[in-house]
């Protein structure tokens, strides 16, 4: 899914398995940022694979780049 911007969202900083990461929450789902992309063309082809899996990702404009977000099961917050 594509965000046309971060204020449907709540940003946060959470503590997983990996360290520190920036997270947001979506629809009651914790997001955790994968990757940044030039334009939401790259990032849409950057993703792909993971929404193949059927991976939970959300797309959002970071300044003039575009961030990709993946899913993370509540279990992995610590």
């Amino acid at each position: 899914m594509i965000l046309n911007s971060l204020s449907q969202v709540r940003s946060m900083v959470i503590n997983t398995i990996v360290g520190t990461e920036l997270a947001i929450m979506y629809l009651g789902k914790i997001f955790v940022s994968e990757k940044v992309y030039d334009t939401v063309n790259d990032a849409i082809a950057g993703c792909k694979r993971d929404v193949d899996m059927g991976m939970g990702i959300l797309i959002t404009p970071d300044a003039k780049k575009f961030r990709v977000w993946i899913a993370i099961p509540q279990e992995l917050v610590l």
